[in-house]
């Protein structure tokens, strides 16, 4: 695959200026700033407890990347007005890194949407906006941060942050524009005349050079699992290489650390530990029966058989550092690898 890059220092961006963005009443940034939401729920460690999401339905369904928010279970959204609303996750795709969720509205409330399903193509060179609430800029009813860029490669992306691989095999957009940000990671990428184009990605590293990378998945890439999820439906994902990792079985789990999960009657079970052996690795670690494994070391962990691939990783006698949910707290757990 061919891949061109451009930079700003030589395309001009006559579409839209500085000055015309940081103007509110530039049509394009007001309509983007209606879309996005604020999203805030728990930190652990470095990561943040904050972050953005996209409303994609009338009746507040929003689009944001799959990450700690979502799995710790304390999310609440602010919308553009300033009314805070509990949310719901409606589903999940890890081929894609997203998260579809739901405002807890009444049935006569409504908001302003994006059109997920009709989107506009973008080559490198072509002008675009970027919306999300970095650095938690927005708490209330003030808009979200606009960032004017231009795309400056469409290109599958190498990337991860630790032991964490960006799971998205397609093309994604590479920007010319700061938005590798804390909080950005969900937010909305649209053209300099306003349509929408994609979701702003994650902080993670580029694996080759080490460098921050922005980027974007465009919406064409997400549209068949966001419609898989309003529809209730299991998107069939694709075989990746990450399927040949060596996974800990159930007895091997049971035996090595001590740690019984609840059965995995389905793909997405969540990571609930169901018993303890006593004098286990896991007992002197003090997990619990009950606690819910959220994440292990900096990797996010979305079910039982992600807690076993996690798991399998490490070498006999390294620290883990386990975060688990417990009684609705957040606590970190250093155990050692068996």
């Amino acid at each position: 695959m061919a891949v061109v890059c451009v930079s700003t220092l030589w395309l001009p961006t006559a579409t839209v200026t500085a000055e015309s963005v940081a103007d509110a009443e530039y049509p394009p940034v007001r309509a983007g700033q209606q879309v996005v939401v604020k999203l805030f729920g728990a930190g652990v460690g470095t990561l943040d407890s904050y972050g953005s999401g996209v409303l994609i339905s009338k009746n507040g369904h929003v689009l944001t990347v799959w990450n700690h928010l979502v799995n710790t279970g304390f999310l609440r959204a602010v919308v553009p007005d300033g009314r805070r609303f509990r949310i719901s996750v409606v589903g999940t795709n890890l081929e894609h890194d997203v998260a579809i969720l739901k405002l807890a509205t009444h049935e006569d409330e409504t908001f302003d949407f994006i059109d997920w399903k009709t989107t506009v193509d973008v080559l490198p060179g072509d002008s675009v906006l970027a919306f999300s609430n970095m650095f938690h800029v927005a708490t209330g009813n003030e808009p979200v941060s606009v960032v004017h860029g231009v795309v400056a490669c469409t290109v599958p992306l190498n990337a991860g942050l630790g032991r964490w691989t960006f799971p998205v095999k397609s093309p994604v957009y590479v920007l010319d524009a700061i938005t590798n940000n804390s909080g950005a990671a969900g937010g909305l990428l649209t053209s300099a005349s306003g349509e929408p184009i994609g979701m702003l990605g994650r902080e993670i590293r580029h694996r080759d050079t080490d460098m921050w990378v922005n980027y974007a998945v465009p919406l064409q890439i997400l549209q068949p699992a966001i419609a898989a999820i309003l529809d209730g439906r299991r998107f069939e994902s694709t075989p990746s290489m990450d399927d040949d990792k060596s996974v800990l079985s159930d007895r091997q789990l049971t035996a090595g650390f001590g740690i019984t999960l609840l059965p995995s009657i389905v793909e997405t079970t969540p990571a609930y530990i169901d018993r303890i052996i006593t004098d286990s690795v896991a007992d002197a670690a003090g997990l619990r029966r009950g606690d819910l494994v959220l994440i292990v070391g900096d990797d996010v962990v979305r079910s039982t058989s992600d807690l076993r691939k996690r798991l399998s990783g490490f070498r006999r006698g390294q620290p883990i550092t386990v975060t688990v949910n417990r009684n609705g707290k957040l606590e970190a757990i250093v155990l050692r690898a068996p």
